[in-house]
């Protein structure tokens, strides 16, 4: 997205009252134009597949803020963005998470280790390094799919390394079986990461998913 040009009224007229309202809290003009453009843009691929004028859809939350459609008509999606970028996943076939992240400086990793990686992952030999921010990303697009709090659930779920398949996930929740996740091609100084839960058994690591740089 270029973050410096006005919101387009084509995206505007788009978003409800409520994502209006939400996305003109942000003091940032970037960050308006970030929220307005994602949401759009989410609006038209889901209306695409469902067959629908974008702006008639209706969005509702879970208890942590997830977002569904309000009719449930059979498809799941989740939204992360990071700087210029942003990607959406949908899925037919069980709940989804997504998370895209900056690879920049000033994270105090070390610290932030001893919060994110359950003892698990710490036992294992996972340590706060240059890998901490795709992790992170893998994590949380673990938790978003489960439709869980992220700062909760945390120590809750170990991402260990994995194949080709994907990472290994392991947890105590009997609810949660069933989840995988992968690391996905982002730009260059981002890292992102898919997850999925499906309803059947069947699983395939996903096609080549790289977030898309919308220009306005």
């Amino acid at each position: 997205m270029n973050l410096q040009t006005p919101v387009l009224d084509s995206d505007l007229f788009l978003l409800s009252e409520g994502e209006v309202a939400y996305a003109l809290r942000f003091r940032r003009h970037e960050d308006q134009v970030r929220s307005i453009a994602t949401r759009a843009a989410l609006r038209r691929m889901l209306a695409s597949r469902l067959r629908l004028p974008p702006d008639t859809l209706r969005f509702m939350v879970n208890r942590h803020g997830k977002p569904y459609l309000q009719d449930k008509a059979g498809i799941e999606f989740n939204v992360s963005h990071a700087g210029c970028f942003a990607l959406i996943a949908l899925s037919t076939n069980g709940q989804v998470g997504v998370d895209i992240e900056y690879r920049g400086c000033g994270i105090d990793a070390k610290s932030l280790g001893a919060y994110v990686f359950s003892p698990l992952e710490r036992k294992s030999g996972l340590i706060a390094n240059e890998d901490f921010i795709q992790h992170w990303v893998v994590k949380e697009s673990v938790l978003k799919a489960l439709g869980e709090g992220i700062s909760e659930h945390l120590q809750a779920i170990s991402i260990l390394p994995g194949d080709e398949e994907g990472y290994r996930i392991e947890h105590d929740r009997p609810e949660w079986a069933g989840i995988k996740a992968w690391s996905i091609e982002a730009p260059d100084c981002y890292a992102a990461a898919l997850a999925k839960k499906n309803r059947n058994s069947a699983f395939s690591a996903p096609k080549t998913l790289q977030p898309h740089q919308v220009v306005m």
